[in-house]
């Protein structure tokens, strides 16, 4: 797989996005958030396969499957007015089918196109199943680190402006007291949160926070640390023991598990 097919997929993709943006405020700034979104992610793919000393073939797979993990976003949003798969459709499985419909993955072999699909498809699930080889399960952790990193940044970045520039998007949970108590036990006993359980903002930091023991590489749970993720999503929380005690065992899940 060579580089300049990767710069003829940057291209196609930069062209295709630009095809959502219109007239309207609304359906503008999330495509725009997407897009940012998406570069993002697919530098995080670089870098963590780049960490893993891989070859500059498996790099370049890491930063297709990156670049195109939520190709269905789009037209997601254009068609729906909404991000959440629930009230829409999967947005991995239409993404495959945008991929399909316009051939691009036409030019690399069958085994290259099956694995990236794979990992599209499988980046937002709640987990991966347990039948991948050993090439699917790397290329799939990957990319569900590089999503998850960078969605930290996004829900960070909106902390600080949703009150003067809110976007029902990205914000569409309630601003009550409390939080769900059974989310703290998921989280140190290392279990998946279903992103179905959540009832108000809360929930939603709990969830967001429950991401850090599904990371998979040290780069990524070193970028945590480095860039304070952790004391930045606790801060959005209820100030209380069980909190606290939620926000040590992450520090310390962290610093146990940066290789």
């Amino acid at each position: 797989m060579e580089s300049i097919l990767v710069k003829e997929y940057y291209n196609w993709f930069k062209s295709y996005v630009k095809k959502f943006y219109g007239e309207d405020y609304v359906v503008n700034q999330n495509i725009e958030l997407k897009e940012k979104h998406t570069l993002k992610v697919t530098k995080h793919a670089v870098n963590i396969a780049k960490s893993l000393n891989l070859s500059e073939e498996e790099v370049n797979t890491a930063e297709i499957i990156g670049l195109f993990h939520d190709i269905g976003r789009f037209e997601q949003f254009r068609t729906y007015k909404t991000f959440s798969d629930a009230l829409s459709e999967n947005h991995a499985t239409l993404g495959i089918k945008v991929l399909k419909e316009n051939k691009i993955l036409e030019d690399l072999d069958d085994g290259a196109q099956k694995l990236i699909v794979k990992a599209i498809s499988l980046h937002n699930t709640k987990e991966l199943p347990s039948n991948l080889n050993e090439e699917e399960a790397l290329y799939c952790k990957l990319i569900r680190d590089a999503d998850k990193l960078d969605i930290f940044r996004v829900v960070i970045e909106y902390e600080k402006e949703r009150q003067n520039n809110p976007n029902p998007a990205i914000d569409n949970l309630p601003f009550t007291s409390g939080y769900n108590k059974e989310l703290l036990k998921d989280i140190l006993l290392n279990r998946k949160i279903s992103n179905n359980s959540l009832k108000n903002y809360n929930d939603r930091k709990l969830y967001e926070l429950g991401w850090i023991t599904d990371l998979n590489f040290s780069f990524s749970l070193s970028y945590i640390k480095n860039k304070n993720i952790l004391k930045s999503l606790v801060n959005c929380l209820p100030k209380d023991e069980q909190i606290n005690r939620i926000s040590e065992y992450l520090e310390l899940y962290i610093e146990k598990n940066i290789q």
